[in-house]
């Protein structure tokens, strides 16, 4: 080749270059990948560290493109995963659980609340010091939720018989205002819900967490279809790092999260969702959790024992059928309970 010929050719593959690195640049780094979240509930604060990781851009910065749903209940969002309709979403260990016995093809990656909500609650004129002063009460049941399978157990790990208190099923929604005005003195309540409502109205109180006191279960957590765990193990441990750093921004600064809910959710009560992530945040380090995101083997073996007395598990089935620690970031990335408190 001639010197002419020649540095033409290297002229032609300069600009070649010069033009492909110019389609680069102007080329994202990376595509999105698209991500449906189907929530538990409707929005609110129990479910704001995922809203307000999209809008710090946690999940775009882990190259995501999350789309969040409202749900409609734990059970329904945990059998949508379990035939297909969804990936990935939020719900209550029990119901997910139950499916997993049953054949559902369906894991349990990361735990946001540790605890089960339900508690024993009295006002502090009544003078309760413990489970066990609830002996001689008036106590009030709700005539449905999960505090009536499980109060029998918080009965017996108190050395208490039904027949030691006058046990009262109530509605739900009558339950708070019989315990103000004195109709009952104790209600099996819950702390995200009862006791909120309690201290909207000023009253001081006293709760005992079913999971301390006879009844430890790990609740909410994140869960996804082993298909999707299976095909996109990266996405999933990008998402559920991104979703603890979005929650314990939420802890940190619950206005941030609240207003984080109401931007993407315009109908959100962002009244109650202050107090929906104080709730939260207690529960996050409930039940001797260790590490916010991630329940220890202890307690996911305790969790199986209860539901096991209840009938909602087999006894003969290990718990880590349940569950997987394949997805959670190291344990020197996670926080450490206890929770911090804004």
């Amino acid at each position: 080749m001639s010197k002419k010929g020649l540095f033409a050719s290297i002229a032609q593959g300069v600009g070649a270059a010069a033009v492909a690195a110019a389609l680069f640049a102007a080329a994202p780094a990376s595509a999105q990948t698209k991500l449906t979240f189907l929530l538990n509930v409707p929005p609110a604060g129990y479910n704001a560290g995922f809203e307000l990781a999209v809008q710090k851009g946690f999940y775009k910065d882990a190259g995501l493109d999350v789309t969040i749903e409202p749900g409609n209940g734990s059970q329904t969002t945990a059998q949508l995963l379990s035939v297909g309709k969804y990936d990935i979403g939020f719900a209550d260990s029990s119901p997910v659980m139950k499916l997993i016995s049953q054949g559902a093809k369906v894991k349990i990656i990361a735990t946001i609340l540790q605890a089960a909500p339900n508690a024993v609650t009295a006002l502090k004129k009544t003078g309760l010091k413990n489970v066990a002063d609830i002996k001689g009460r008036t106590v009030a049941m709700p005539t449905a939720g999960s505090q009536v399978a499980m109060f029998p157990l918080v009965l017996a790990a108190n050395n208490l018989k039904e027949s030691d208190i006058k046990l009262i099923n109530m509605p739900p929604e009558a339950m708070v205002s019989s315990l103000i005005q004195g109709s009952v003195e104790v209600i099996l309540g819950s702390v995200d819900q009862y006791d909120i409502q309690l201290r909207a109205q000023n009253q001081q109180f006293d709760s005992y967490l079913f999971s301390e006191n006879g009844a430890p279960t790990v609740s909410t957590s994140i869960i996804a279809s082993d298909e999707f765990l299976a095909k996109h193990p990266d996405v999933v441990k990008k998402f559920v790092a991104a979703s603890l750093k979005g929650w314990y921004a939420a802890i940190d600064n619950p206005a941030e999260a609240t207003a984080a809910l109401k931007k993407m959710f315009p109908d959100a009560n962002e009244k109650l969702s202050p107090p929906q992530i104080e709730a939260t945040r207690i529960l996050m380090c409930a039940n001797n959790a260790k590490f916010i995101g991630k329940a220890m083997p202890k307690q996911w073996d305790d969790t199986v024992k209860v539901f096991a007395k209840v009938g909602i598990l087999p006894a003969d089935v290990p718990a880590t059928k349940y569950y997987t620690y394949d997805f959670l970031p190291a344990d020197s990335e996670l926080r450490a309970c206890p929770a911090s408190k804004s």
